[in-house]
């Protein structure tokens, strides 16, 4: 069984630190640190601090060493670790972190997905299970094409009035963006982007608002807004939390299918064909497939729904 306490003692077994060193270092007693180790009690966050340090681990090593041993314990296949474990750091549960990807061949199939999350509404009223309930009735309405504006009213209130956007909020728009009008989808996702401008100094958050804006993108694009898309694509080429040569090629990517979409083809081309070169000179043939296909679809139909809904951590 893998426990917090399992994971610290082998940690501090593994730089060969004694009981009596980090009871020296920290002044926390060998009984409650032995009773922590061997999984028979909890210890609180106050003392895991000193507790890492006396074994030199930091608190994201530690927490990721224990996601790694879960995922590990569940015999999950080494090369999906790292979704497993991206998915520990997501605040939504299981069905939706993984759910199908509906179409209006397939809306029938959100049916019991609904009856679900209304059971686990009136069995226990929380906020998530209410927000979880209306994404999913705005999901049905929107690939019927008879909006529930019951469900998106509940959706865009939590969204506007929050004081701050985390990866919940942030995750919850990227999903839902395209339910709303593309007025009010600019208003929300301008108020998300200020809201969570704190994430933009962290390297594990920071590329999380590089994709709130990206996804967005493309969502107005699908809604045919292009002066909209226009302006999150000015947003995308101004944000520095995302500095990475992945994100510049894709922003560069971005402003190519824009010309394209606006009438100017060839000229949107040789800018989406430099970007993949990039990946080409990087050796980054999965990229350079994966956004070769995009836009081959794209000269197809830029606007043809399309859409990126790539804001997860993994």
């Amino acid at each position: 069984m893998v426990t917090y306490g399992s994971i610290y003692q082998r940690l501090r077994k593994n730089k060969n630190i004694t009981l009596q060193n980090v009871v020296r270092d920290t002044g926390i007693s060998i009984a409650t640190i032995s009773r922590f180790e061997r999984g028979l009690s909890d210890i609180t966050l106050a003392k895991l601090a000193p507790l890492l340090a006396a074994i030199h681990v930091t608190c994201k090593e530690f927490f990721f060493e224990y996601d790694f041993a879960l995922a590990a314990a569940q015999k999950t296949p080494r090369e999906a670790i790292h979704g497993v474990m991206a998915d520990r750091d997501l605040p939504f549960d299981h069905d939706f972190l993984h759910q199908s990807e509906y179409s209006t061949q397939t809306v029938a199939d959100i049916l019991p997905v609904i009856a679900k999350r209304a059971a686990a509404f009136q069995e226990n009223a929380t906020q998530y299970n209410l927000l979880m309930l209306a994404y999913y009735c705005a999901m049905y309405g929107f690939l019927k094409h008879t909006p529930d504006t019951h469900s998106i009213d509940i959706l865009r209130h939590y969204l506007l009035n929050v004081d701050d956007w985390g990866v919940f909020e942030i995750e919850l728009f990227i999903g839902s963006s395209m339910f709303y009008a593309p007025a009010d989808n600019l208003q929300m996702l301008r108020t998300g982007y200020r809201k969570s401008q704190r994430l933009g100094i962290s390297k594990e958050f920071g590329p999380l608002q590089y994709w709130l804006l990206a996804s967005d993108f493309t969502v107005l694009l699908a809604l045919h807004d292009l002066p909209r898309a226009g302006e999150v694509l000015t947003m995308l080429q101004s944000q520095k939390s995302d500095g990475t040569l992945t994100g510049q090629v894709q922003t560069m990517f971005f402003s190519g299918w824009l010309m394209i979409a606006q009438g100017h083809v060839a000229a949107g081309e040789r800018i989406c064909r430099s970007a993949i070169a990039i990946f080409h000179v990087l050796h980054d043939q999965q990229s350079e497939q994966n956004w070769t296909t995009k836009l081959e679809n794209i000269l197809q139909d830029p606007t043809a729904g399309y859409i990126l809904l790539s804001g997860g951590m993994g």
